[in-house]
């Protein structure tokens, strides 16, 4: 029984890692704010 607690806190921790180097590189790579509504707007063109 404690060789699989063991191996299941082990996988746990290798599948943590992971997950937090995937957001990384995800976050990094981009803005924090890339959604296509969060864009910021272009000025209006003037009439001249």
């Amino acid at each position: 029984m404690k060789n699989a607690e063991k191996f299941a806190i082990k996988t746990l921790g290798v599948i943590e890692k992971i997950a937090r180097s995937e957001v990384k590189n995800v976050l990094s790579g981009t803005s924090a704010c890339a959604g296509i509504w969060h864009q910021p707007k272009r000025p209006k063109r003037k009439k001249d």
